[in-house]
């Protein structure tokens, strides 16, 4: 059994057959699907969608890109109503990459989010896309140990190790499935089994098999068939541990696993 710990299936891509998305990731094995919110709209979507559906937990956040956008007030009464239906705040951080919001803004933002999702005593999920120098020291005044997860890791190994210092895990998807992707298998390689999660960041990098494609939560099998290669263990290995961090993280309900799991 799998859970993905990062998608976005309340996306407008998903609008036509999500209902099948989700029985499609359920047959794969992929037991919960963590929906997460980028803004204020998406968020109140996420929440709304896993109110309806068995297995798929809402994520409230507020993306990098957003953060010239972000309103605090509205953020926090967010919190204050759904905080205790979603299993994680996030995502947050900071992308130098595309720069949609000015740095100095998403640096401002993280801050704050980070400020409020620490009251909230919930695990944060964190964006970082070339931005690792500038975004370590912003993690580790807000929280140290800081629980969460550096979302699509891109890092290094020496990254790997700060952000593991943290007391933070990292979730791998679709890139680690990629030709060349030398720097990341070097980084399975050493991430400790218990700080791995998997992820689809669905409907965005989907596996080498459909790469081009529109990604979806029944393509978790592929990321951990590739890593339990990439690390000599069974793809049941991978499962079994990354499922067992995802619930002891994010609290999920032990009643949708496998009684080992329990």
């Amino acid at each position: 059994m799998f859970v993905d710990t990062h998608a976005h299936i309340t996306m407008k891509q998903f609008g036509a057959d999500r209902e099948a998305v989700v029985r499609r990731a359920h047959d794969a094995g992929v037991r919960a699907i963590l929906d997460v919110g980028l803004d204020i709209a998406t968020n109140r979507r996420a929440v709304e969608y896993a109110r309806t559906q068995p297995g798929v937990f809402p994520i409230i956040g507020f993306h990098p890109h957003e953060a010239s956008e972000f309103d605090a007030d509205a953020f926090q009464k967010q919190i204050n109503e759904y905080g205790a239906e979603a299993v994680a705040l996030g995502e947050f951080g900071l992308d130098h990459f595309k720069e949609y919001s000015p740095k100095l803004v998403q640096k401002r933002v993280l801050e704050q989010v980070l400020g409020m999702s620490m009251a909230a005593g919930k695990p944060v999920i964190i964006h970082c896309r070339e931005a690792e120098r500038a975004i370590l020291p912003i993690l580790k005044a807000a929280a140290d140990p800081l629980p969460g997860v550096m979302h699509c890791f891109a890092g290094d190994v020496n990254f790997l190790k700060q952000v593991l210092d943290l007391g933070m895990h990292i979730s791998v998807g679709g890139p680690a499935t990629y030709p060349r992707a030398d720097r990341l298998e070097s980084v399975l390689k050493a991430v400790p089994l218990d700080r791995l999660l998997l992820e689809t960041d669905c409907p965005y990098l989907a596996p080498q098999q459909f790469r081009g494609k529109r990604n979806e939560p029944s393509y978790i099998p592929l990321i951990a068939e590739r890593i339990a290669r990439i690390r000599g263990v069974s793809a049941h290995d991978i499962g079994r541990a990354t499922t067992h961090n995802a619930i002891s993280l994010f609290n999920l309900p032990r009643g949708a696993f496998h009684p080992e799991l329990q």
